[in-house]
């Protein structure tokens, strides 16, 4: 038993909880610390509520538009989600408000300012400037956080417009900075954040990737939670899944979109430019029947059916579909290259590639290659961390070190603005095409 301020009665032990939160575009993860034993009690996500208002920072920004109500708007639907998971780490693990005593936040700039309640006007138009520089140290109270009134929430700083403190959290867990020879880590998420260490510099840049490698925006699309498709194979003219919890399909996430994506092009499903064979086409160049009645006209035009369900829609990926995973791979391919450009190196140069992120933790790396993803280097030197971010403001939570670090590798960092450099929209259009033969 324990009384309000935490105080266990017969043991005379303090319970003393912190959260962190990753606050992402499309997902919010709430990490539960036990700070008295400094473990990991509990994780939680939820879908980004914000999301009805606009899939990507810009449209949210937009509809902001300098308009303080509509920040306020969207400042109560982040807090809201927080407290919910808050509120499910109580009711689960029987916590009283007072006992959860610190948070850390992580999160791209937009969602960072949301959070806070600050303008986001400076950041709809270039040279994209952010409404705070550093970190930022509030009160739960003065957030409307459902814990102790004077607990400290500690966002973590942001590095430029749309380069956010979510970096900074996957700079931390990584130690990308301390790693000898060239690597590249990618945080691919809505916003596909890069970071290039190597001759002794640290490089940063944020890419348009658009949501679409978190299962928003792609018809048959889902986040990764249970009954979402995170593996696909084509073998012997059969489509093999796996789903996530073992459940029956509910539709496509990230890393399931990927292979699909990855397996069409090996099967001569897709071609090189992107363009999604027809029935007709199909079935004169001699393709197999199980095949050919994959491919059908649908509410969005061509499309393959990924899983096939009697009494609800089929999971499918439609030309539409494949348009935007072309332009977010694209995106994020040229940001990469775009780095290593301004550090004078070259792909074959690359020691080590880091992928951020649930995505990244899920990814077949073959397929991502495949699709021209990332720069192409050997599959061994590519590395998944899981969520960096999440580490990363975990590690900030339980160090004040930690936090020192953070705000000393915001201002190392040097920000490449990808909109003015000038081969950026090359690279763009040529990362769109998928490779013509396996790597």
């Amino acid at each position: 038993m324990a009384d309000k301020n935490g105080l266990s009665i017969n043991s005379g032990k303090r319970r003393e909880y912190g959260i962190a939160f990753d606050i992402g575009t499309t997902t919010v993860v709430g990490m539960l610390w036990n700070l008295h034993e400094n473990i990991l009690a509990d994780k939680i996500a939820r879908t980004n509520p914000q999301s009805k208002l606009g899939a990507d920072v810009i449209s949210r920004i937009t509809y902001v538009n300098g308009n303080p109500e509509k920040l306020r708007d969207m400042q109560r639907l982040i807090i809201d989600c927080c407290n919910e998971l808050l509120d499910a780490f109580s009711d689960k693990h029987q916590i009283l408000k007072e006992w959860f005593r610190k948070a850390t936040v992580v999160g791209n700039t937009t969602m960072s300012h949301f959070f806070l309640g600050i303008d986001t006007s400076g950041l709809a138009h270039s040279p994209f400037k952010a409404g705070f520089k550093g970190t930022m140290v509030k009160t739960a109270s003065e957030l409307g956080l459902h814990m102790n009134d004077n607990a400290e929430i500690f966002v973590l700083p942001n590095i430029a417009g749309h380069v956010g403190s979510d970096i900074v959290g996957v700079m931390i867990s990584s130690k990308i900075e301390k790693k000898q020879g060239i690597t590249i880590a990618i945080d691919i998420g809505t916003n596909g954040e890069i970071i290039l260490n190597g001759k002794g510099r640290l490089l940063v840049c944020s890419t348009a990737a658009g949501p679409a490698f978190e299962g928003a925006g792609i018809y048959s699309g889902m986040r990764a939670a249970e009954g979402a498709i995170e593996k696909i194979k084509i073998h012997n003219n059969k489509v093999y899944i796996e789903v996530i919890g073992s459940k029956e399909p509910e539709g496509l996430c990230g890393s399931g979109i990927v292979d699909a994506v990855g397996m069409m092009l090996d099967a001569k499903i897709l071609d090189y430019k992107g363009k999604l064979i027809t029935q007709e086409e199909a079935l004169d160049k001699g393709f197999n029947i199980e095949i050919v009645n994959r491919l059908r006209k649908g509410a969005q035009g061509n499309e393959f059916v990924i899983a096939w369900r009697n009494e609800r829609e089929d999971i499918v990926i439609t030309q539409k579909d494949i348009r935007q995973i072309q332009l977010a791979k694209g995106a994020i391919f040229a940001g990469a290259l775009v780095l290593l450009e301004c550090l004078g190196a070259e792909i074959s140069e690359v020691c080590e590639i880091l992928l951020a992120g649930a995505f990244g933790s899920n990814i077949n790396i073959k397929s991502a290659l495949r699709i021209g993803l990332i720069p192409d280097v050997d599959e061994n030197q590519i590395y998944s961390l899981g969520n960096a971010a999440g580490a990363g403001a975990c590690m900030a939570l339980i160090s004040e070190d930690v936090k020192r670090e953070a705000s000393m590798l915001a201002i190392e960092a040097l920000h490449v603005e990808l909109a003015l450099y000038p081969s950026f929209e090359k690279k763009f259009l040529e990362g769109m095409y998928f490779p013509k033969n396996q790597n």
